[in-house]
């Protein structure tokens, strides 16, 4: 899922601790938007809609606790 929705394959981290660094927001991102309360819409249209609407961001990041 991460690879799908995230691109994860094309990160170009790959010095240092930068791989274990992206991987674990990758999974706190993904961990946010499943956790959003609309259960049938598809992560990535969350995701486009985090980045158009700011408010759905805030909504998204104030489930997170």
């Amino acid at each position: 899922m991460l690879d799908v929705h995230l691109d994860e394959d094309l990160s170009r981290a790959r010095k240092d601790n930068a791989p274990a660094n992206t991987a674990i927001l990758n999974r706190l991102a993904r961990n946010i938007l499943q956790t959003a309360d609309l259960p049938k819409v598809p992560i990535s249209h969350r995701i486009r809609k985090c980045a158009w609407n700011d408010d759905y961001l805030v909504t998204a990041l104030a489930h997170m606790r």
